[in-house]
């Protein structure tokens, strides 16, 4: 019985030990090594923007989080929305990222060049800028009133 699309069907296996041999070939651990290295050295240029709370780096993955007074350690309040802010720029700027509330998820594909990877952080800084002018211009409702 292999019908299924998954759970050993003979073509999934097959494609998967292909995928297997072809990251060996590529010695994918010094590859993802590597451009890691680079990603993190690029994405520390980030550090000290008026968005960026955090960057994180394992391997080839980034994760930079946003927050309202990075300094402080205080957050967005989740209405904002940032993540989803600086998510639809960094599409205008013509870069896919992922966000995951107020983390921006950095995940490249292997095949990508340093200078790549440049342009990534270059176009990510670009949209940052762009949503903390927004935000500038438009700052959010307080959470109390003063009342005199």
């Amino acid at each position: 019985s292999h019908g299924f699309t998954y759970s050993g069907h003979p073509v999934a296996a097959a494609v998967a030990c292909e995928a297997l041999r072809l990251y060996r070939a590529m010695d994918l651990p010094a590859v993802a090594q590597r451009l890691g290295g680079h990603l993190e050295r690029r994405l520390d240029r980030l550090r000290g923007h008026p968005l960026v709370g955090d960057i994180r780096t394992l391997g080839f993955l980034a994760g930079i989080e946003l927050m309202a007074d990075p300094e402080r350690r205080v957050a967005f309040r989740p209405e904002r929305k940032v993540g989803a802010m600086v998510e639809r720029r960094t599409r205008e700027h013509g870069l896919i990222v992922r966000n995951l509330g107020d983390v921006i998820a950095i995940c490249p594909p292997y095949i990508v060049s340093e200078a790549e990877i440049d342009q990534l952080v270059e176009a990510l800084g670009r949209a940052l800028d762009d949503v903390a002018g927004e935000l500038r211009a438009s700052p959010p409702a307080p959470d109390f009133q003063i009342v005199q």
